[in-house]
């Protein structure tokens, strides 16, 4: 196998471990943090009926998913990680959307989700991938003993 061969089949086995991983962490991220809460609440605060997500879930579901996606993206391929974590929080998502809504308005909620996990996933994996090559240049510079010359 060649040099060019054997860096594809890397990458393209990597790719798939890094995407199914992502998937699987996107869906957990919305399971742990999202898809117990189904119920509409009174906000005395506001006078209003709100729901279902409390203001701090989403705040620590975006949080975690952000921080999760640019820890795999060290490791993995950014752009299966980006892809798997967003595709896989959107599903896990509609799905359960879908399973509770009569009226067809989720599609809409999918719809507009998708796009913003996309951004999301992509600009958290974009953020690992460079701490991944600065932690990797810093560490080449370490062990030749050249430091960080710029």
């Amino acid at each position: 196998m060649g040099t060019e061969q054997a860096a594809r089949w890397s990458w393209l086995t990597g790719g798939w471990a890094g995407f199914v991983l992502a998937l699987l962490v996107g869906a957990a991220t919305y399971a742990v943090w999202l898809a117990w809460d189904n119920e509409n609440y009174d906000d005395a605060a506001l006078g209003a009926y709100q729901g279902p997500y409390r203001p701090m879930q989403v705040v620590g579901c975006g949080l975690t998913f952000v921080v999760v996606t640019a820890l795999l993206a060290l490791r993995w391929p950014p752009l299966a990680v980006a892809a798997g974590s967003a595709v896989g929080f959107w599903l896990f998502w509609t799905i359960q959307a879908g399973s509770s809504d009569e009226t067809g308005l989720f599609l809409v909620g999918s719809i507009l989700l998708f796009p913003v996990l996309a951004a999301g996933s992509g600009l958290a994996s974009g953020i690992g991938f460079v701490l991944r090559r600065r932690w990797r240049r810093t560490t080449r510079s370490r062990q030749s003993g050249t430091g960080d010359r710029r």
